[in-house]
């Protein structure tokens, strides 16, 4: 049986014993099949009015149905799982949200701009929410520690969604809505929806009381604002989740630049007309493949500073619109590869997008995690769990780098992928330091290594294609 992204070529075979069964099969057929005995290794398959057994790597259940297709026949037949029509619910959710998605470096260089901003640029509320979503991500020395790691991760925004669900608002989560990162980017999406579009810049807007409804030009007030109730803040979350989804998506005329310039603000008296300004032009570095499940990250260097806060005040509404949606996009877009497919069940996968602050500078840091199929059991020999971590990073000095980290049991392997020329001896020089690091937490250390070039690109999950080139 293969599937697509983590299980990409490991085969389905068929026992002997299937001969009867496959005798009338040609390549290419499709079949129908319920799994009466599951597990990983050996399945018995239910195929039309016979039972079939078959070896794999994937963790099927009894009960799951599966669409088959014949790969290839003789002694013992291979066959592979196609997508079935369950998952076409998450391919259209693909196609809706890949036009609207966009790296996140551009959002964070603006940020970041303006969190350091001397003079305040944006309404004093989106100021004073840009600044506490800076503060709080995570720093490089707070990251390095299991313990940051783990929060880093908790507050990604890739689990906003499960800390919702988990019942009435206590003082712990809502501390967690407050620094997850999705959940700022949906505040950042209302406040900058009812900021009036011909405001200039550093103008307020209205702050809503506590208590009181929230009304179409009214934001909720930012974390560490005057204090509503903590309840208010589970609140503000679950209506700025609705008013996303209430938003069409891609193209939202709220975010949409027109093709063609447009007049700028009013002037202010005594001044000139001046003509209208350009759209900014593209950012080095503000370019990425989607992410996808199955896909290896790829490394994201900082965009350069996009604001021009000085001149460009007319169109910063509309620049920072764009690339919240942007971002939003693209962490919803990790959000649903860690769904598993139906043929894919016991393949576990998340992707994260971590900003991560280094003194004055964000950088991002795109991780995998999931766990390696060739770690499941084959033959029916357990086999101890196998867990593979991608990362992918652009610092300066270094460039474009990605490593794997992949651990059995207690064993631990490490390559890195490095597409400076300049930085593969100096990675090289520092391995014995890595490879004592390892040693000295317990762990058994395997293969450590430094290869030139970006990391071979994985298969992207699922076989429904996105784009179909049929008109």
């Amino acid at each position: 049986m293969e599937t697509s992204g983590p299980t990409s070529g490991i085969p389905l075979r068929l026992g002997p014993a299937a001969s009867t069964a496959t005798a009338a099969w040609r390549a290419g057929q499709l079949l129908h099949a319920t799994v009466t005995q599951g597990g990983a290794g050996r399945v018995l398959l239910a195929i039309g009015h016979r039972q079939v057994s078959a070896e794999t790597s994937l963790r099927l259940e009894k009960g799951q149905q599966l669409t088959l297709q014949v790969q290839s026949l003789g002694q013992q037949p291979v066959l592979r799982v196609l997508s079935p029509s369950a998952d076409l619910t998450l391919t259209a959710a693909l196609r809706l949200l890949l036009p609207s998605q966009g790296p996140m470096t551009p959002l964070l260089s603006s940020l970041s701009q303006l969190a350091t901003a001397p003079q305040a640029a944006v309404p004093g509320l989106i100021q004073q929410l840009i600044r506490s979503v800076v503060r709080q991500m995570p720093t490089v020395e707070a990251a390095a520690t299991p313990r940051g790691l783990k929060q880093a991760l908790g507050d990604s925004g890739v689990f906003l969604e499960r800390h919702l669900l988990q019942g009435p608002a206590q003082s712990a989560s809502v501390a967690t809505l407050g620094a997850d990162l999705k959940a700022n980017l949906l505040r950042l999406l209302q406040l900058l929806r009812n900021w009036p579009p011909g405001d200039r810049h550093g103008q307020p807007v209205k702050v809503q009381k506590p208590g009181t409804a929230n009304t179409s030009d009214t934001a909720p007030p930012a974390p560490g604002a005057s204090a509503p109730a903590s309840s208010s803040a589970r609140d503000q979350v679950q209506r700025a989740v609705q008013s996303r989804l209430a938003f069409g998506g891609p193209g939202d005329p709220a975010t949409s630049r027109p093709s063609q310039p447009t007049p700028g603000p009013a002037a202010s008296p005594g001044s000139t007309n001046r003509a209208a300004v350009p759209p900014p032009p593209t950012h080095p570095g503000a370019s990425a493949p989607p992410p996808l499940r199955g896909s290896a990250p790829s490394a994201q260097a900082p965009a350069q500073v996009s604001l021009d806060l000085s001149n460009r005040f007319g169109h910063l509404r509309t620049d920072l619109l764009q690339q919240t949606e942007a971002a939003l996009a693209r962490l919803q877009m990790n959000q649903l590869a860690a769904l598993p497919r139906d043929a894919e069940r016991g393949l576990l996968e998340w992707l994260f997008e971590l900003p991560i602050r280094r003194g004055d500078e964000l950088d991002l840091w795109s991780m995998r995690l999931f766990r390696d199929p060739r770690g499941h059991a084959q033959r029916g020999v357990p086999a101890p769990p196998a867990w593979s971590v991608q990362l992918a990073f652009d610092l300066p000095g270094l460039g474009p780098m990605q490593a794997q980290v992949q651990i059995t049991g207690q064993q631990v392997s490490t390559q890195f992928w490095v597409e400076h020329a300049a930085t593969l001896p100096l990675l090289r020089e520092h391995l014995h330091e890595l490879r004592q690091a390892l040693l000295h937490v317990g762990l058994e250390v395997g293969e450590l290594d430094c290869r030139p070039g970006p990391m071979q690109p994985g298969t992207p999950g699922g076989h429904e294609p996105l784009i179909s080139e049929k008109a």
